[in-house]
């Protein structure tokens, strides 16, 4: 009788134990900073895109406003309805371009885009061997506009061999202006705002804080 006892039990623990719940698979998935669902492991058509931009060689340097019809021609207009949004996430009334990869491929991809706003402005966005999007700045601190007395603007970016990055905006015053739009008296000033940064080994854009240098007169 002990034994007719003892083996419905331990019928019961094992069935029990058979059927408890399992731990689930691990995902090849990974929430980005945004909370959206990145596969990690799944390969995008990398290689096919970047043969739309044209390589450069280091250091890479830009020269914003004075220039940007040039660069606006030597770019490409990224698609909607096509696989270029699976690199770039385009706003509905905001064009952007292709311009540049940068030489250095060994271990991600590094890719200048222009953005549009009342001129076009450098975004930098890199990407794993896959095509995953690892991170993604824009390479202007304020950038141009109208200001009363402004008599020149720039916008530069430079990204040397070793992926450092300087971005830096002068502005140039003839006067600096009060409420009424009149110059206030020996005003005429330059500014510059600038930020350095690095890219790093993953592919991470890191700029620092913004720094502001300002001159008597126009320089």
């Amino acid at each position: 009788m002990k034994y007719l006892i003892i083996l419905p039990v331990f019928l019961v623990i094992f069935y029990s134990c058979s059927n408890s719940t399992k731990p689930a698979p691990v995902s090849a998935t990974t929430p980005d900073a945004a909370g959206a669902v990145i596969n990690t492991k799944e390969e995008l058509p990398i290689k096919d895109f970047i043969k739309k931009f044209k390589v450069v060689p280091f250091p890479f340097y830009y020269l914003g406003w004075a220039r940007n019809e040039y660069y606006r021609n030597q770019s490409f207009k990224l698609k909607k309805n096509s696989t270029d949004t699976l690199f770039f996430k385009m706003e509905p009334d905001a064009p952007v371009y292709g311009y540049a990869l940068l030489a250095d491929t060994s271990k991600f991809y590094s890719l200048i885009y222009f953005g549009t706003g009342e001129e076009i402005y450098p975004i930098l966005v890199t990407y794993s061997k896959t095509g995953r999007q690892l991170s993604q700045e824009t390479l202007l601190v304020h950038g141009c506009g109208s200001d009363c007395g402004l008599k020149y603007c720039s916008y530069t970016a430079q990204i040397d061999k070793d992926l450092r990055v300087y971005i830096a905006d002068t502005l140039k015053y003839d006067g600096m202006c009060d409420s009424t739009g009149n110059y206030k008296p020996d005003s005429d000033s330059t500014f510059v705002f600038a930020k350095r940064g690095q890219v790093d080994e993953a592919g991470t854009i890191k700029l620092g804080e913004e720094a502001t240098q300002s001159f008597k007169g126009i320089r």
